[in-house]
């Protein structure tokens, strides 16, 4: 166990070495033939000096902010094209525009501006995060997966290190209260549906806020819940059943993308004490019962290194994620039962 542990412990610090951090990059010329995702966000991180970034430090101030993104014409699908110089618009993941909004009010009357603010997609990132790498992946995200809806990121304050995972596990607890009142905010500005995605600890994150939320007894927010997915979440199984015991109902779809072979997930399971972690799980008997789908994506083998971000790196997942139209469609789908468009999806690849 103990080697196992170790060389797991020099990956990830190979990979650290070897991979330079992301950063903004701002380009303020036309940019006419490239596409462009607008992503709005809320953070509980710290300004960082710089006119438009955030650290990883935590902050009890929510701070509201958007961000238009060129991707360039050469975009590889389940990729994030870093500069690797100036930022150009023509090769690179670029910003265009940036605005901080001075209140919640000024980012509501913004936010029913958007195309299509009916509907919202809600991003909650994992750790070991910077805040350019939570942004740009959202819209990696948005512009592969094509979504129907207005994305909005919830940026928590992560330590930016794979040597801080315990601090961050406290720092999902602090960000609680923030990814309510972004919830809040939303259901006021009119939102009528949202969809919420986490991925790695930040499932463990959007999981306490729907468990508090449904305590409280939000009749705001929990009604208009129109999906929950999952993406490898670093969550004790026995947990999140407890958690889940407390969402009547459980929105519905509910899905979580698993993988067995997740390196990461190995890892926290070792630093955690226990065997497996809620995205290694592969079979969806344990979790049935609470209409919950697990999605195995163990097969799929292009995504990224670690195998903990599939669903989101992963060209031939994100193929099959395009042909479902939106999650409303999933869960009218067989009377409300999302099974047999999933297994149809999936389980024939």
């Amino acid at each position: 166990m103990q080697k196992q542990f170790t060389l797991l412990i020099l990956c990830l610090t190979v990979l650290a070495a070897c991979t330079g951090r992301g950063e903004l990059g701002i380009v303020t010329t036309n940019t006419p033939t490239t596409k462009h995702e607008n992503i709005y966000v809320a953070t509980t991180r710290q300004r960082d000096g710089t006119a438009y970034g955030f650290n990883g430090l935590r902050t009890s101030v929510l701070s509201y902010a958007r961000y238009d993104i060129s991707i360039p014409p050469s975009h590889e699908v389940g990729e994030i094209e870093w500069p690797k110089g100036p930022p150009d618009p023509a090769t690179d993941f670029v910003i265009t525009q940036a605005q901080i909004f001075k209140s919640p009010a000024a980012f509501r009357s913004t936010l029913r501006t958007a195309k299509n603010m009916d509907e919202v997609v809600v991003f909650i990132h994992g750790y070991n995060n910077n805040f350019a790498e939570s942004l740009y992946r959202f819209a990696q995200m948005s512009a592969d997966i094509e979504f129907n809806g207005t994305p909005v990121l919830y940026a928590w304050p992560t330590t930016e290190t794979s040597y801080e995972y315990l601090h961050d596990r406290d720092s999902v607890l602090f960000a609680r209260d923030g990814l309510q009142t972004l919830l809040q905010q939303l259901a006021r500005a009119g939102t009528k549906r949202l969809t919420l995605v986490a991925h790695s600890i930040g499932a463990n994150l959007l999981m306490e806020i729907l468990r508090q939320m449904a305590i409280g007894g939000d009749k705001a927010v929990m009604p208009i819940i129109d999906g929950v997915v999952l993406i490898s979440p670093d969550i004790d199984q026995s947990v999140f059943q407890m958690q889940l015991r407390r969402l009547k109902p459980v929105p519905q779809p509910f899905v979580v993308f698993s993988t067995a072979n997740d390196r990461a997930l190995k890892l926290m399971s070792f630093l955690t004490g226990k065997q497996r972690r809620l995205g290694q799980i592969t079979s969806p008997d344990i979790l049935t019962q609470y209409g919950v789908q697990v999605v195995n994506l163990s097969g799929f083998t292009d995504g990224d290194v670690l195998n903990h971000s599939v669903a989101l790196t992963s060209p031939s997942v994100i193929a099959i994620l395009k042909q479902i139209p939106n999650t409303r469609a999933l869960s009218n789908h067989n009377n409300a039962n999302p099974e047999n468009i999933l297994q149809r999806l999936f389980k024939q690849q």
